[in-house]
């Protein structure tokens, strides 16, 4: 079933099931509806004299104006309020997790779909330790942070920061994107590690922190041109059309960009997807891709897996602001953009975090809405809050995919590792890429998103992507490859494309794969409003300023860095560019790599840093 379909479905269902389940023989006095609370299916509140039954799990957010009264999708009224003892009828409640979710990567129960629990977890009963006297470096300690250049001992080796790190285990923490180099034996004799019970199948995750540095410069870059007008005059026009399957149905759902409703969405998406390259690249220095489906992909999410984004109101900071539209933040949903994982240590298999889990990154850990203690049970819950805030879920999607992209490359690696389907092929793809412009890493990871790590697509786009040419990436790039086929696994990453083609102003398949069109649309990013957003993304975010504390990114610190880049990349802060304009476009996005740039180097930190402690 199409994923829109699905989740209309799932929704209409939910309903039906609320509506039929129970009956309320007789009526109290509830508490009265509040703004603010987040009302699980089932509860009976008062509004006006009346008694009203919450028909879905959602979060009355403030100023939204979902009254019981103005929302029955939300609510059914069940007449006045008598005030009298409740004596309800059983009733059996639904559980949103019940139906599927929008989303083709289903929701995991106890573990992600993407990775085997391991059958038992060995525990040290040791902290190991070199032999006295055979190490000059002063021995890890989990709970102490090291700036860059500092040397520990560990098991006999001695290891040197890359950068600032903070209970990353040395020997395990080595390697491109890992924050420790592995010097050699210091030393005649190391105390061997203490034995650990070796698990049947167990995945050993290997942390992800990434530079923070201690020194905090303050970018001051010299405009390497003299700024000038970029060309203006141009206005967002057109209709995006999508919710279709390639050459087997008709879009479903359409939104018109005149008059610069969708504007500001679109930029933080954007914005979201060129931090989502450099989450990449700081992890696989010198991986090629191709740069308008990888930043789009956020984006191109959001069209695909989210119930009417075209409901969108640009006066309120929500994504979906639609009472209509709240299923998707319902328990296991992952809001808007449908990370159902959102979760789950994409890399250990449970939901305890250890390094692969959105709340180990610095930069997110703060606005998350949970906190590492609370992460095992979040699955049971209600999606945060936030994961429908216009400014952070776009940023929160694009670590989720940072996080497929490091976590395939972890599983079944290290001591009583495995070979996954996907190994070693993956891991030499992405060497491969290195070497390959325009590859389709945007497809793998889309796959990894959408059918799951242990899909047979994973698989073989890795096989694909290990021995790739330049003609391997034309055949992958060609709608041909999926058109007309309903499996909706296959169709995703196509999909996205496909969106984003007309956003870009290239040419889409209209009757057939090989007979194109243009979906004349064009998308006005004025450099003042892209500020103004970008600002607003970063403000979301936080930065550590010591081992046990972080604090948020302000505004002027945002668009400072992002008025630096205008400079260096000689864009006029009153110009307005068109997405939809390739050489634009490519301003657009230089102007965001430097800008994400410029604000690391003022805040000594990086984006991709990660915790395995809660920071105040």
């Amino acid at each position: 079933m199409h994923p829109r379909t699905r989740a209309y479905a799932r929704m209409s269902g939910l309903l039906a099931a609320v509506l039929l389940a129970s009956s309320i023989a007789a009526h109290a006095a509830y508490p009265a509806w509040a703004e603010g609370t987040t009302y699980t299916a089932g509860t009976i509140v008062v509004y006006n004299g009346h008694d009203y039954k919450a028909l879905v799990t959602h979060t009355a957010y403030t100023g939204a104006g979902w009254t019981p009264s103005t929302t029955p999708t939300l609510w059914q009224d069940l007449g006045a309020d008598t005030g009298s003892s409740p004596t309800p009828a059983p009733t059996a409640t639904p559980k949103p997790t019940a139906t599927p979710a929008p989303t083709a990567t289903p929701a995991p129960t106890s573990t992600p779909t993407a990775t085997p629990k391991p059958s038992s977890t060995p525990v040290p009963t040791a902290t190991p330790t070199p032999a006295a006297g055979s190490c000059s470096a002063a021995a890890w300690n989990s709970s102490t942070a090291y700036s860059g250049g500092a040397q520990v001992s560990y098991n006999g080796h001695t290891y040197t920061a890359k950068w600032w790190t903070q209970g990353n285990i040395p020997s395990s923490s080595t390697g491109d994107g890992l924050p420790w180099t592995d010097n050699g034996t210091c030393g005649p004799t190391a105390t061997p590690a203490p034995t650990t019970p070796t698990p049947v199948v167990t995945a050993t995750p290997k942390p992800t922190a990434t530079p923070v540095p201690t020194s905090t410069p303050t970018a001051t870059p010299v405009p390497g041109v003299t700024p000038t007008p970029n060309p203006s005059g141009v206005v967002s026009s057109g209709t995006l059309n999508f919710h279709l399957l390639l050459g087997a149905s008709t879009a479903q759902d359409s939104m018109t960009l005149d008059g610069d409703n969708y504007t500001d969405l679109i930029m933080s998406n954007m914005i979201a997807g060129v931090m989502y390259g450099h989450l990449v690249e700081s992890a696989y220095p010198g991986i090629q891709y191709n740069k308008d489906y990888l930043y789009g992909s956020v984006l191109g999410q959001l069209l695909q897996e989210n119930l009417a984004t075209q409901l969108y109101k640009s006066s309120s900071d929500l994504i979906d602001s639609s009472p209509d539209q709240q299923a998707v933040m319902g328990g296991g949903q992952g809001g808007p953009y449908q990370i159902n994982n959102y979760a789950a240590d994409m890399a250990n298999g449970s939901y305890t975090p250890g390094g692969h889990s959105l709340v180990n990154f610095i930069a997110l850990q703060k606005n998350i809405g949970y906190t590492m203690a609370e992460a095992p049970t979040q699955n049971t819950k209600v999606t945060p809050p936030s994961f429908n805030n216009k400014y952070y879920s776009p940023v929160v999607t694009a670590y989720f995919h940072y996080l497929d992209m490091i976590s395939l490359s972890a599983i079944g690696k290290g001591t009583g590792g495995w070979t996954t389907p996907w190994q070693p092929d993956y891991d030499n793809a992405l060497v491969n890429f290195k070497t390959l412009p325009g590859s389709f890493l945007d497809v793998m990871l889309n796959v990894a998103y959408n059918q799951g790590y242990y899909g047979t697509l994973m698989k073989s786009y890795s096989h694909l992507g290990a021995t790739a040419t330049t003609a391997t990436v034309n055949q992958v790039n060609a709608y041909s490859s999926v058109w007309g086929s309903k499996d909706t696994y296959e169709q995703y990453p196509y999909q996205v494309r496909y969106y984003l083609d007309q956003f870009y102003g290239n040419p889409i398949p209209t009757s057939s794969a090989t007979t194109f069109g243009n979906a004349n649309i064009h998308v006005a990013f004025n450099m003042g409003n892209l500020s103004t957003v970008f600002g607003k993304v970063f403000a979301t975010l936080a930065y550590p300023t010591s081992s046990s504390q972080s604090q948020y990114i302000t505004v002027a610190q945002a668009q400072a860095a992002f008025n630096a880049a205008l400079a260096q990349k000689g864009v006029a802060a009153s110009a307005t560019l068109d997405l939809s304009n390739a050489a634009q476009r490519a301003q657009i996005f230089g102007v965001l790599e430097a800008a994400i740039g410029n604000l690391e180097t003022t805040l000594g930190s990086s984006f991709a840093a990660t915790t395995n402690v809660q920071l105040q």
